[in-house]
């Protein structure tokens, strides 16, 4: 399966980008991946490249609203939600994208949504609603709390979800601590949670490629 193969995601979702990048001649896998704040479709493509995963699909959509106080970027949602609806029509837009792929390829594929920063707190969340449909999450320097997961009624899930969680310990936007919190929580819903930190500030370094490659071909 190639981008022209792939459920008809840009007909589905007229006025969403989306930047595909593809590896292998055949698609086992397929990962979502969400820009953080002030991103684009563009700005996990380096990722993509450097995990490089054997036979898979790269979908990288572009978020719907323009970030703040900046003249370019895009945000998932505002830095604080002004309604539990905005957050919750962010997350439908992601579980729409799942259902679709699974609707069409049924279990022929794996799926793992990735996400960095706000991208990571949307990835986790609606991985977590979205359950078994999806076969692991991979969060970068972003963060769930037990407030995110109470408004939006996220339960115990009934299986082991694989999660790995990634951050840098010198991390000033969203601090190391907020990614602790957030294994606790998921570990405490029921899954299987691994963190991984390193020695860098809010970023992507090239050795979190390694693991990323080894996370999603287990």
């Amino acid at each position: 399966m190639s981008e022209k193969d792939c459920p008809d995601i840009r007909s589905e979702l007229p006025d969403t980008e989306f930047q595909f990048k593809q590896f292998g001649e055949k698609c086992e896998t397929i990962v979502i991946g969400l820009h953080g704040w002030t991103g684009d479709e563009h700005s996990l493509i380096p990722v993509s490249i450097g995990v490089r995963l054997p036979n898979s699909l790269w979908i990288l959509p572009r978020a719907p609203f323009k970030a703040h106080q900046i003249p370019k970027g895009y945000s998932w949602f505002n830095k604080k939600p002004k309604s539990k609806e905005e957050v919750l029509t962010t997350v439908k837009f992601i579980i729409d994208i799942v259902n679709s792929i699974r609707e069409k390829m049924n279990n022929k594929v794996r799926i793992f949504m990735l996400g960095f920063s706000q991208g990571a707190t949307l990835s986790t969340a609606a991985g977590l609603l979205i359950g078994n449909r999806i076969n692991g999450i991979v969060a970068i320097a972003g963060f769930l709390s037990r407030k995110n997961t109470e408004m939006l009624n996220i339960e115990p899930i009934k299986f082991n979800l694989p999660i790995l969680i990634l951050h840098g310990t010198n991390d000033q936007i969203v601090p190391v601590e907020r990614g602790i919190e957030s294994m606790k929580i998921c570990k405490k819903l029921g899954c299987d949670v691994v963190m991984k930190t390193y020695d860098e500030k809010h970023k992507i370094p090239v050795t979190a490629m390694k693991i990323i490659k080894e996370f999603m071909i287990k």
